[in-house]
């Protein structure tokens, strides 16, 4: 009975032998796809730090031309002001 009990042992130790050797393949191609993730998710944030270094760039540039058409609107408005009190006097004049 002992060689049967050993020859049953040797089984589930080759067994588990397998089964590790198996697990050990698993976790190395694990290991590989996740350097492929990585480097691939490391190549994504390269792309968006461009993406947002250039909307950085364009901000600048966007405030400048917002600044221009606001002195511009002032000044039009400015204009409209004085041509308004220029046509008011002609009126006050043709009346009196």
């Amino acid at each position: 009975m002992s060689l049967q009990l050993l020859t049953q042992l040797e089984a589930k130790v080759s067994s588990t032998l397998d089964s590790l050797e198996i697990l050990r393949m698993e976790m190395d191609e694990l290991k590989e796809e996740n350097a492929t993730l990585k480097d691939e998710k490391q190549a994504w944030e390269n792309r968006l730090g461009q993406l947002l270094g250039k909307f950085s760039e364009l901000e600048p540039a966007a405030e400048s031309v917002t600044e221009e058409e606001d002195a511009q609107e002032e000044l039009e408005t400015q204009e409209s002001a004085e041509t308004h009190d220029e046509n008011q006097q002609e009126t006050d004049a043709n009346y009196n």
